[in-house]
Protein backbone atom coordinates (compact mmCIF):
# COMPACT_ATOMS: atom_id res chain seq x y z
CA UNK A 1 0.00 0.00 0.00
CA UNK A 2 1.85 3.34 -0.91
CA UNK A 3 0.23 6.60 1.00
CA UNK A 4 -0.83 9.16 -1.91
CA UNK A 5 -0.40 12.42 -0.57
CA UNK A 6 -3.24 14.94 0.31
CA UNK A 7 -1.14 17.64 0.32
CA UNK A 8 2.61 18.80 -0.15
CA UNK A 9 3.35 18.62 3.46
CA UNK A 10 2.41 14.80 3.52
CA UNK A 11 4.86 13.74 1.01
CA UNK A 12 7.45 15.65 3.42
CA UNK A 13 6.11 14.22 6.20
CA UNK A 14 6.09 10.59 4.21
CA UNK A 15 10.19 10.74 3.14
CA UNK A 16 11.13 11.53 6.93
CA UNK A 17 9.01 9.24 8.87
CA UNK A 18 10.58 6.42 6.44
CA UNK A 19 14.08 7.57 5.20
CA UNK A 20 14.70 9.60 7.75
CA UNK A 21 15.63 6.85 10.33
CA UNK A 22 17.43 4.69 6.88
CA UNK A 23 19.31 8.14 6.75
CA UNK A 24 19.92 8.30 10.47
CA UNK A 25 21.41 4.75 11.00
CA UNK A 26 22.87 4.70 7.58
CA UNK A 27 24.97 7.93 9.15
CA UNK A 28 25.64 5.97 12.49
CA UNK A 29 27.50 3.36 10.19
CA UNK A 30 29.40 5.75 7.99
CA UNK A 31 30.75 7.17 11.67
CA UNK A 32 31.15 3.83 13.19
CA UNK A 33 32.89 2.80 10.32
CA UNK A 34 35.45 5.87 10.38
CA UNK A 35 36.40 4.82 13.45
CA UNK A 36 40.97 3.53 13.87
CA UNK A 37 38.93 1.42 16.49
CA UNK A 38 35.63 0.82 16.81
CA UNK A 39 35.75 -1.66 19.64
CA UNK A 40 35.62 1.28 22.43
CA UNK A 41 32.02 2.19 20.72
CA UNK A 42 30.93 -1.30 20.56
CA UNK A 43 30.08 -3.90 22.59
CA UNK A 44 32.35 -6.83 22.50
CA UNK A 45 31.56 -10.98 23.13
CA UNK A 46 34.64 -13.65 23.31
CA UNK A 47 33.31 -16.09 21.03
CA UNK A 48 35.01 -16.74 17.36
CA UNK A 49 33.35 -14.60 14.70
CA UNK A 50 31.21 -12.51 17.12
CA UNK A 51 32.00 -9.45 15.13
CA UNK A 52 30.54 -11.16 11.92
CA UNK A 53 27.25 -11.82 14.34
CA UNK A 54 27.58 -7.35 14.93
CA UNK A 55 27.43 -7.20 11.69
CA UNK A 56 24.81 -8.86 10.89
CA UNK A 57 22.63 -7.56 13.30
CA UNK A 58 23.52 -4.11 11.81
CA UNK A 59 23.01 -4.96 8.53
CA UNK A 60 19.69 -6.79 9.34
CA UNK A 61 18.64 -3.65 11.10
CA UNK A 62 19.28 -1.60 7.74
CA UNK A 63 17.53 -3.89 5.90
CA UNK A 64 13.98 -3.62 7.90
CA UNK A 65 14.26 0.56 7.89
CA UNK A 66 14.95 0.18 3.97
CA UNK A 67 12.41 -2.08 3.45
CA UNK A 68 9.86 -0.34 5.52
CA UNK A 69 11.36 3.22 3.46
CA UNK A 70 10.37 1.28 0.01
CA UNK A 71 7.55 -0.16 0.83
CA UNK A 72 5.79 2.73 2.18
CA UNK A 73 6.98 5.16 -0.28
CA UNK A 74 7.12 3.17 -3.63
CA UNK A 75 5.38 0.36 -3.13
CA UNK A 76 5.10 -3.63 -2.47
CA UNK A 77 6.67 -4.94 -5.69
CA UNK A 78 10.16 -5.02 -5.44
CA UNK A 79 10.32 -3.84 -2.14
CA UNK A 80 12.27 -6.40 -0.54
CA UNK A 81 14.70 -6.75 -3.87
CA UNK A 82 15.49 -3.47 -3.18
CA UNK A 83 16.39 -3.38 0.38
CA UNK A 84 18.55 -5.69 0.05
CA UNK A 85 20.37 -4.77 -2.79
CA UNK A 86 20.83 -1.51 -1.21
CA UNK A 87 21.96 -2.68 1.64
CA UNK A 88 24.47 -4.80 -0.17
CA UNK A 89 25.57 -2.26 -1.81
CA UNK A 90 25.60 0.10 1.15
CA UNK A 91 27.85 -2.88 2.61
CA UNK A 92 30.13 -2.66 -0.76
CA UNK A 93 30.62 0.83 -0.05
CA UNK A 94 31.11 0.82 3.73
CA UNK A 95 34.24 -2.00 3.41
CA UNK A 96 35.51 0.10 0.62
CA UNK A 97 35.85 3.27 2.53
CA UNK A 98 37.16 1.60 5.31
CA UNK A 99 40.02 0.45 3.28
CA UNK A 100 41.01 4.06 3.62
CA UNK A 101 40.49 4.42 7.44
CA UNK A 102 43.59 3.33 9.72
CA UNK A 103 43.94 0.47 11.54
CA UNK A 104 40.69 -0.94 9.71
CA UNK A 105 40.54 -3.71 6.86
CA UNK A 106 38.25 -4.41 3.80
CA UNK A 107 37.23 -8.09 4.98
CA UNK A 108 34.85 -10.31 2.23
CA UNK A 109 32.82 -11.96 5.67
CA UNK A 110 32.11 -8.64 7.20
CA UNK A 111 29.97 -8.16 3.60
CA UNK A 112 28.74 -12.01 3.74
CA UNK A 113 27.86 -11.03 7.25
CA UNK A 114 26.02 -7.55 6.05
CA UNK A 115 24.31 -9.14 3.15
CA UNK A 116 23.35 -12.60 5.64
CA UNK A 117 21.77 -10.01 8.29
CA UNK A 118 20.07 -8.07 6.03
CA UNK A 119 18.37 -10.79 4.22
CA UNK A 120 17.66 -12.83 6.94
CA UNK A 121 16.05 -9.82 9.13
CA UNK A 122 13.79 -8.54 5.62
CA UNK A 123 12.68 -11.99 5.15
CA UNK A 124 11.67 -12.54 9.28
CA UNK A 125 10.12 -8.73 9.18
CA UNK A 126 8.12 -9.42 6.13
CA UNK A 127 6.87 -13.04 7.36
CA UNK A 128 6.00 -11.49 10.40
CA UNK A 129 4.53 -8.38 9.77
CA UNK A 130 1.92 -10.53 7.35
CA UNK A 131 1.31 -13.38 9.74
CA UNK A 132 1.31 -11.65 13.37
CA UNK A 133 -0.50 -8.61 14.03
CA UNK A 134 2.25 -5.53 14.61
CA UNK A 135 0.92 -2.27 14.80
CA UNK A 136 0.66 -0.38 11.46
CA UNK A 137 2.89 2.53 12.41
CA UNK A 138 6.20 -0.45 13.54
CA UNK A 139 4.87 -2.04 10.73
CA UNK A 140 5.67 0.85 8.06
Amino acid sequence: MVHQPSHPQSSTWLFMKYWGPVLFYGAIIVYLSSQSSPSQYLPSFSFPMSDKLLHGLEYGMLGILLYRAFHQTIGSIGSMSLAIVCAVAFGISDEIHQWFVPNRQADLLDLLADTLGATLFILAWVFLTKKVHIPQTLRG
